[in-house]
């Protein structure tokens, strides 16, 4: 006897979602097989899918299957990555109210510096090609700093909103601030580990300062002044005391 209809339409789905999640289990095992063989080889070695396969622990036909392509899958593994970055940095990307801004920056710059100084070879990879699901001309370290940049837009407009001040002109500044970032990280692993090769914590420090500078002076051509030793709590209650005063 068949189960009623509605059961074996439940049925079919279950099971479309039981190989959905076998499928995406498997590219994770790939994408992490071949991440972990990017790193490990010089730069212009390129890693075979047979290594690839091997590494994950299944067969070569199964990696053709998932991607469509070597093309795909490199790009597959190029959104991995930028996906790994962003998720280290929006871990940090908050405007703690207890916490000076430029605390609050230095330990965005901190792990910047030490992800792509512990993986430089993913942070070249990741700039080498397109990223899947995006135009040609993106590379996932671009489409990352898209992401960080709009994570950091929406902290600063929320905060600015609530006092009323406008801050959408400086939008692209934001942008800029991240490029620079990007531009400083990238010329910095590209240094020969040498004597003469600042440390991590003193490229994090440069670009922390770098930043506030930027920041602090935006500020003071509008006319807010902020002392560098303040936390945002401290500076947030100063802007809505200078409000209150400018309305009596």
């Amino acid at each position: 006897m068949k189960p009623p209809a509605h059961m074996r339409s439940h049925r079919r789905r279950s099971g479309g979602q039981r190989w959905d999640e076998h499928n995406s289990t498997r590219q994770a095992q790939i994408l992490e097989a071949a991440i972990a063989l990017i790193e490990e080889n010089d730069p212009n070695v390129e890693v075979s899918i047979q290594q690839i396969a091997e590494r994950a622990g299944l067969a070569r036909s199964v990696v053709y299957r998932q991607f469509d392509n070597r093309e795909d899958l490199d790009s597959r593994v190029r959104e991995f990555i930028v996906e790994r970055y962003v998720g280290e940095v929006e871990r940090v990307l908050t405007l703690d109210p207890t916490k000076t801004l430029e605390e609050i920056i230095l330990d965005v710059m901190r792990t910047v510096v030490h992800w792509a100084a512990e993986h430089p070879k993913l942070y070249r990879y990741g700039q080498s090609g397109w990223a899947h699901g995006h135009a040609a001309g993106e590379t996932s370290l671009t489409i990352g700093r898209h992401r960080v940049a709009e994570t950091l837009w929406q902290q600063v407009s929320s905060w600015t909103g609530m006092l009323g001040i406008e801050v959408l002109p400086y939008r692209p500044v934001v942008y800029g601030i991240v490029g620079l970032v990007e531009g400083i990280v990238t010329q910095y692993i590209g240094t020969p580990d040498d004597s003469e090769r600042p440390d991590q914590e003193a490229i994090a420090r440069l670009l922390a300062s770098s930043v506030w500078h930027l920041y602090a002076g935006h500020a003071a051509d509008r006319g807010y002044h902020f002392e560098r030793s303040a936390t945002m709590g401290e500076s947030l209650a100063k802007l809505l005391a200078d409000a209150a005063a400018q309305r009596d």
